[in-house]
């Protein structure tokens, strides 16, 4: 499949964006050259494009510039549909020559474009087609946007019009079968810029310019495209010792929960208290590892510690940090997540690099920023699976429970993000909503995978078939897993976005060191051959240059670690319980507590 565009010398911005989107997406386009003046013909356009299994852009702008005229014919729309495999029409404006086009495609189906005058109104996402809506099927929700937002009207014509996004019951997004070929028509004008800083919450400022374009591509291209290889979730809940009860947490009642509405739960857990937990919640953990994990929160979980930018002191940190969880692991049976949650969201830039040169899987955090930075995240940097800005070492997010909305939800699924969704123990006073956000995610997801969160990350990787039919994977963390479920050998690509540095970097395949590993400029590459019904995993290993520091780390950092740490469980345990005792605490730390640095 490719993409054909139509361009009159230079490409239009509104197909420029479409371009990009299709190139993040994977998929393979083409640029037509185009004369202002001279005839959209057919026959041009099929001497010119030689493969037959394409799909061609339709923009109304491009389309009058070669005619010089309010008129698109009848004929040249039948020619169109039986060349092409689809017609993707967009850039729609509220004139004639719009709804020409869109009449003469769809057989009189489709009228002109109107504006959305109210913001009430909501999106209408279509439950019969998921094969093209995805996660997003059968959700209605809003408000829309008002003053970007368009729909088409619909006419009495003898096509019958799929309406895959509506507003108002009218198309937002739609396509019509005709003759051999479908037309897709995308009734918005503008289509999101990948490349502008943007926010992480895309969704709510930006679905109808991003998600409506990418479901197009996706259900053109079909395998062709990128997309998620599973779908994961898990239920993160940060600081709490393993004992019965710790605060409102009760771990028999949550193992109940977890039971009764399927879900999994990653403890958080604060390496300064790998010795102080209680023998039998550590059997139930290695006894319901379907249930209970537990990863890196911190180390000592002091104010920001994480957010040092002490390259070496940060090296000592995380050192300790896994010296002691292992000890842990000795103690009680069980594993350990290489996966830090970083404490009270705040990091730094050099955590990110100390963190990859420990070979960690990847990092999770409440937000994409590093502490006391305004850096510049893309629309392309939110909406892939993990955010690499930072030394291409992963960073996934992560939401409060009562955050989460169910088109949240879709929009991770459907760029391939896995579903992680935190609270602290404070939280299971009323944890009503956990449940009914649990069950609206596995009623969206049936297939998803709950798992401790090394399983999630090792495997939110994208996968998509290369026209030669290889298989191609971009990774995220540093390791995973291949299967191949085929009766014959699959040959296939690893790549790794987004780290260019080629030394103190090696690739292993099956635990050997691969020669088939490189650098690519901007990224690593590995290629290898699976043979049928065969896994096969893969590692991205890092050198460790860091040295060692224990600047301020002496009797004064270890004294306020410890007071801290239990002055934390007596607010978590008792105060908690007396809102106007917790209220004056609060107070009472923020004057005198101050954290070792």
């Amino acid at each position: 499949m490719k993409l054909v565009v139509p361009c009159l010398g230079t490409l239009h911005s509104a197909d420029a964006r479409l371009v990009r989107l299709a190139e993040f997406l994977g998929c393979r386009f083409e640029l037509l050259s185009v004369e202002k003046g001279c005839s959209f013909s057919i026959e041009s356009i099929k001497n010119r494009v030689g493969e037959e299994n394409s799909c061609l852009v339709i923009n109304p702008a491009v389309v009058r510039e070669c005619y010089w005229s309010d008129f698109f014919p009848d004929n040249l729309a039948s020619s169109l549909t039986s060349q092409f495999s689809f017609l993707l029409v967009h850039n729609l404006s509220f004139d004639s020559f719009s709804a020409t086009i869109l009449n003469a495609l769809s057989l009189g189906s489709l009228g002109s474009v109107h504006p959305v005058e109210t913001a009430e109104l909501c999106y209408e996402v279509a439950s019969e087609y998921d094969h093209v809506c995805g996660p997003f099927s059968g959700l209605t929700f809003g408000p829309v946007n008002a003053t970007a937002d368009r729909f088409i009207a619909k006419s009495a014509g003898p096509a019958a019009v799929r309406t895959y996004i509506g507003i108002g019951g009218q198309p937002l997004l739609a396509g019509i079968q005709r003759q051999g070929a479908e037309v897709l028509v995308l009734a918005n004008a503008e289509i999101a810029d990948l490349d502008a800083e943007n926010e992480s919450k895309v969704l709510r400022e930006s679905f109808s310019k991003l998600v409506p374009p990418a479901m197009l591509l996706r259900y053109v291209f079909g395998e062709e495209c990128w997309r998620p290889n599973q779908n994961h979730a898990a239920f993160i809940i940060d600081d709490p010792l393993l004992r019965r009860n710790y605060g409102f947490l009760n771990y028999e009642r949550l193992l109940r929960l977890m039971d009764e509405f399927n879900f999994h739960t990653s403890i958080a857990f604060i390496p300064h208290n790998y010795l102080r937990n209680s023998k039998s919640i550590a059997r139930m953990f290695r006894e319901r590892p379907d249930r209970f994990s537990i990863c890196f929160h911190g180390n000592d979980h002091t104010a920001a510690e994480f957010a040092a930018r002490d390259s070496p002191l940060l090296n000592s940190l995380l050192t300790e940090a896994e010296e002691r969880l292992r000890v842990f692991h000795t103690k009680t049976g069980i594993p350990v997540d290489d996966v830090m949650v970083f404490p009270q969201g705040h990091f730094s830039r050099d955590a990110m690099k100390v963190l990859k040169a420990h070979n960690f899987s990847a990092a999770v955090n409440s937000g994409p920023y590093p502490l006391g930075e305004c850096t510049a995240l893309t629309l392309s940097d939110i909406i892939q699976p993990a955010i690499l800005k930072y030394s291409g070492f992963p960073l996934f997010l992560r939401e409060y429970v009562g955050e989460m909305t169910t088109q949240d939800v879709a929009f991770y699924l459907f760029f391939g993000k896995p579903v992680f969704i935190m609270e602290h123990h404070e939280f299971f006073k009323d944890p009503k909503s956990l449940p009914e956000l649990v069950s609206r995610i596995n009623r969206l997801a049936p297939d998803i995978h709950w798992s401790n969160l090394r399983t999630a990350v090792r495997n939110s990787y994208l996968v998509r078939k290369a026209v030669d039919r290889t298989l191609q994977i971009r990774a995220y963390s540093s390791s995973g897993s291949i299967t191949n479920n085929s009766d014959g050998p699959l040959p296939c690509y690893v790549n790794w976005p987004g780290s260019p540095e080629a030394s103190g970097q090696e690739v292993f395949l099956d635990g050997l060191l691969s020669s088939t590993g490189h650098s690519n400029g901007a990224g690593f590459r590995l290629f290898c051959e699976l043979p049928p019904h065969v896994v096969r995993t893969f590692a991205l290993v890092h050198d460790n240059g860091y040295g060692f520091s224990d600047k301020n780390r002496g009797f004064r950092w270890k004294a306020q670690a410890f007071l801290r740490r239990r002055l934390s469980e007596v607010r978590d345990n008792y105060l908690s319980r007396c809102r106007p005792l917790l209220t004056a605490a609060k107070g009472l730390q923020r004057r005198l507590w101050r954290a070792p640095h």
